[in-house]
C-alpha cells in the first residue's frame, strides 16, 4: 500500500465519541464498523488485489485499487463483503445491542447512495450489462436523490443530531459525484486504452455516438453492416475526436 490518510469526518468521530454520554454504544459501534471494513479487506486480499491508497473516514474505508484487471464476480463479492460480515454477526453475537447495530449498518450500507456498499453493488451489477456512461450517470442520479430523501426523512422523523450530520454529509458526498461523472468516465476510457485489459468481447451494433458504449466488464466490437471495429480502433477513433 503506497498511502493512508485519515479523513476529517473520522477525527470528528473520535470526538463525538469522547463527548458522548453513550461511549459504551458508540464503541460497540466501533467494533461493528470495524468487523465491516475487515469483510471487504478480507476478499480483497484473497482475491490478491493491491491496494494503492487507503482512506479512513466517518463511513469506514475508502479503498482505491492499483489498476489490474477487475473481474465482475470479484468486485461484487468486494463490495458485498461488509454487509455478509455484519450478517454473520448479527446471527452468531448473543449481545442485544450488537444485533441490532450490526442491522442497522447492514440496512444503511444497502443504500444506494454513494459511497456506500449498496451503491457499489447496484453500480458493479448494472455495469456488467449495461454501457458504463449509463451507469455512471444513472447511479449518479439515483445518488444525488437518495442524499436529499436522506436529509429529509431524518429532519423529518426528528433523528439523532448524528444521523441527520450524516445524511448531510453524504448528500454533498453525492453532489461531488454527480458533478464529477463525466470525468470519471473519461479515466475509465484512458485506462481502457493505456492497459488493454482482456474482457469477454460484446458486439454492438453502429452508434453515432460510440463514444458512450463502452462496457467496463467486457470488450466491445461494433458492427456497421458486414464489417467490425476492434475496441482498439474505436478508442483510437474517439482519441482523435476528443
Amino acid at each position: 500500500m503506497k498511502r493512508f490518510k485519515i479523513d476529517y469526518s473520522f477525527l470528528l468521530l473520535l470526538c463525538i465519541i469522547s463527548l458522548s454520554p453513550k461511549q459504551s454504544i458508540i464503541v460497540k459501534l466501533f467494533l461493528c464498523l470495524f468487523i465491516h471494513e475487515i469483510g471487504h479487506l478480507f476478499f480483497i486480499t484473497l482475491f490478491r488485489y493491491k491496494i494503492e491508497k487507503l482512506e479512513l473516514s466517518i463511513f469506514g474505508f475508502f479503498l482505491k485499487l492499483e489498476n489490474t484487471k477487475e473481474e465482475f464476480y470479484k468486485d461484487f463479492i468486494i463490495y458485498f463483503g461488509g454487509i455478509f460480515f455484519n450478517l454473520i454477526l448479527y446471527f452468531l453475537i448473543p449481545d442485544e445491542t450488537m444485533r441490532k447495530i450490526n442491522l442497522i449498518l447492514i440496512l444503511f450500507n444497502s443504500l444506494p447512495i454513494y459511497p456506500l456498499d449498496g451503491f457499489n453493488i447496484i453500480k458493479t451489477s448494472l455495469s456488467y450489462f449495461f454501457p458504463y456512461r449509463f451507469v455512471l450517470k444513472m447511479m449518479s442520479i439515483v445518488s444525488l436523490f437518495g442524499g436529499v430523501a436522506g436529509i429529509g426523512i431524518s429532519i423529518y422523523f426528528k433523528m439523532d443530531i448524528f444521523i441527520i450530520l450524516n445524511a448531510t454529509y453524504l448528500f454533498f458526498l453525492s453532489l461531488e459525484y454527480y458533478f464529477k461523472e463525466q470525468l470519471l468516465y473519461q479515466k475509465f476510457l484512458l485506462d481502457k486504452q493505456i492497459y488493454k485489459k482482456k474482457y469477454p468481447v460484446k458486439t454492438i451494433h453502429f452508434h453515432t455516438n460510440f463514444q458512450n458504449y463502452f462496457y467496463k466488464y467486457h470488450t466491445i466490437q461494433m458492427s456497421i453492416g458486414n464489417k467490425f471495429f476492434t475496441e482498439e480502433e474505436l478508442l483510437d477513433t474517439q482519441n482523435r475526436i476528443t
